[in-house]
């Protein structure tokens, strides 16, 4: 025969069961403030790698900007040469004292006439060294012209020598 306690004792473990199963509050508000943290770091991550990858593509255009200047002086080294193809360049006056361009261009890399269309400023310096027949090119181009203009600030700077005719 049983007993009249085991009986019991087996009902009172089975309505200790909880009453409501799932999350507790506590455990859902944990869960969201970890969620919105991770999302904050996450979209501050890309904001940063985003003006990293566009200060790194300016600064390939800036480049790029000086190359074709050098080269644009190159083709009009010789006196009474045609403007250059590109940037409409005139043949420079080389001699020992320093001969100074300034250019202006925009955001996309194109030549513009005036400071105020311009996000990159090009100073190109000229001279002839005296004792041969070579040209020397140094060329500083910074961005953005204004301040304000947005993105990052940076320069690059360049030199290389020609041989003049």
């Amino acid at each position: 025969m049983k007993s009249a306690t085991s009986g019991m004792a087996r009902d009172k473990q089975i309505c200790r069961a909880p009453l409501w199963t799932g999350f507790t509050l506590v455990e859902v508000v944990v869960s969201l403030g970890m969620f919105a943290f991770a999302i904050v770091v996450v979209v501050g991550a890309l904001v940063t790698a985003g003006r990293a990858t566009g200060n790194d593509a300016r600064r390939a255009l800036a480049v790029n900007i000086l190359h074709t200047c050098f080269r644009e002086l190159d083709w009009v080294k010789a006196p009474g040469s045609p403007p250059s193809p590109t940037l409409g360049l005139v043949p420079l006056a080389w001699a020992s004292t320093p001969v100074r361009l300034r250019l202006w261009f925009d955001a996309d890399g194109s030549l513009v006439d005036s400071e105020k269309n311009a996000f990159f400023k090009a100073d190109l310096t000229a001279t002839r060294d005296s004792g041969a027949a070579l040209g020397h090119l140094h060329g500083r181009i910074v961005w953005p012209v204004r301040h304000g203009m947005g993105g990052l600030a940076g320069d690059e700077e360049l030199f290389t020598s020609l041989l003049l005719p």
